[in-house]
């Protein structure tokens, strides 16, 4: 059988009596007499079997299992508080953002800094593991994809199309290529997924290309190699952005090759979280609007 718990006012009494160690300000606090207080802590310390206060003229002071008590009570007043201050909870918002690893570094993480400070009341929560399946489940808020199309059913926004542009080392040129035929004539790391034709093309070079040099079958080991000198590296400028403005890399050619997909936000017509959707989606466009440029090297003289 549940034991049924003392009264609030009983506990109020003694909440009070404990904070001042002294019934008459305790009384003066909660509006009751002196002796109600003292009737009421009398109440509680016959529950207890133990003394609460040793009563000392004006002035009380707790006794050990009154301190014990004290503190056990202060703790769940804390949680009755807690369940009441609903508001700063209810106020804020949380956004759950899905994207490949990747893309999560590359194109999400650029825009949060920016989302944040206009939107303090967004808590941001994001997901490396989720799919598509999850904003159709409700689980998920928004997701970062890249593709050359949205898929139907889903509400879209494009924030970037991807670029090919040449990059290398910082040092590997004595000076920079001229024009796109002597980044051509330069030690090339090939990568099928990324072919430098799409590249020649857009540059309007015709069967000057060799297929001399590194081949990978990874865009991301093509980088690395580009990172260690190893030759010129066709990469998309989402993927060498950051390399590129902390000079891990430097692009050699003002020329970009544009390929069919981009990045999309996606998200379900049926949420209710579309303003804070837009939000990210707008600093991430305006994050990922223009590839990133850096001053050239000055050509040798």
């Amino acid at each position: 059988m549940p034991v049924r718990p003392p009264s609030l006012r009983a506990i109020a009494a003694f909440e009070a009596a404990a904070r001042h160690q002294s019934f008459s300000k305790a009384a003066e606090e909660l509006n009751l007499t002196r002796s109600a207080i003292s009737h009421a802590i009398r109440g509680l310390e016959e529950r207890l079997g133990v003394a609460l206060f040793v009563r000392a003229g004006p002035s009380v002071q707790l006794t050990d299992p009154g301190r014990t008590f004290a503190g056990r009570l202060r703790l769940s007043l804390e949680m009755i508080s807690q369940a009441f201050d609903i508001s700063s909870r209810t106020d804020r918002s949380v956004l759950r953002v899905g994207a490949s690893a990747d893309l999560m570094r590359q194109v999400v993480a650029c825009g949060l800094a920016g989302l944040r400070a206009s939107r303090p009341d967004v808590d941001v929560e994001l997901r490396a593991q989720a799919g598509v399946a999850d904003l159709l489940g409700g689980t998920l808020d928004v997701m970062v994809v890249q593709a050359a199309a949205a898929p139907a059913g889903l509400s879209a926004r494009l924030l970037a199309r991807e670029t090919l542009i040449p990059v290398a080392a910082l040092g590997f040129f004595a000076r920079l290529p001229a024009n796109p035929r002597e980044v051509a004539a330069a030690p090339l790391i090939h990568c099928h997924a990324r072919p430098w034709r799409l590249w020649l093309d857009a540059a309007g070079l015709d069967g000057v290309l060799s297929d001399e040099g590194l081949k990978v079958d990874d865009v991301a080991v093509a980088v690395e190699l580009a990172r260690a000198g190893a030759g010129v590296c066709l990469a998309p400028w989402l993927t060498v952005r950051d390399d590129i403005r902390s000079r891990r890399l430097l692009r050699v050619s003002e020329v970009e090759a544009c390929l069919p997909e981009g990045c999309w936000a996606l998200w379900s017509p049926a949420s209710a979280k579309g303003e804070l959707i837009d939000a990210l989606a707008e600093r991430l466009c305006e994050a990922l609007a223009a590839p990133p440029t850096v001053e050239l090297q000055p050509r040798a003289a």
